[in-house]
């Protein structure tokens, strides 16, 4: 059976103005146990907010501790892991350089393969080896 009081008319068909009998304790009730429930909370703000102010000065407290220690070498720091960037440089070769710790461990330069193609542009009465020309070959391992 449907609520005929949430579409605003009765039964009978005339429009209702008010909620049905019994619903008014309910929303009391319900107005009571929320204001007790936020009192609650508010009573217990000011315990719960030296909590975390105590919390928020132990965590400052150990980090001074461990720059500290860090800076006059009783602490190792912490080592990256190496990290490898490659960049393709503009005549098709490939720099790659691993760095560690902000500091470049290794690099070096891969070459691009190149082939020989026919060049269209080149004169028809040329010699052969006028004829072509050195490309890049692409592979998907040297960019990687």
């Amino acid at each position: 059976m449907t609520n005929v009081w949430a579409y605003g008319a009765s039964a009978s068909g005339a429009t209702g103005t008010g909620a049905p009998k019994g619903r008014g304790a309910k929303r009391g009730d319900a107005a009571e146990a929320f204001a007790a429930n936020l009192a609650q909370k508010i009573a217990t703000l000011d315990d719960e907010l030296e909590r975390l102010e105590k919390v928020r000065e132990d965590i400052r407290e150990i980090d001074t501790l461990r720059r500290d220690a860090e800076e006059h070498g009783s602490l190792p720091r912490a080592q990256e892991a190496p990290e490898t960037l490659t960049h393709m440089l503009g005549d098709g070769s490939v720099l790659v350089t691993t760095t560690q710790d902000g500091k470049v461990v290794s690099q070096f330069r891969k070459k691009p393969h190149l082939v020989a193609v026919a060049d269209p542009a080149a004169p028809k009465d040329a010699l052969p080896s006028q004829r072509t020309k050195w490309v890049q070959k692409w592979s998907i391992m040297d960019m990687l």
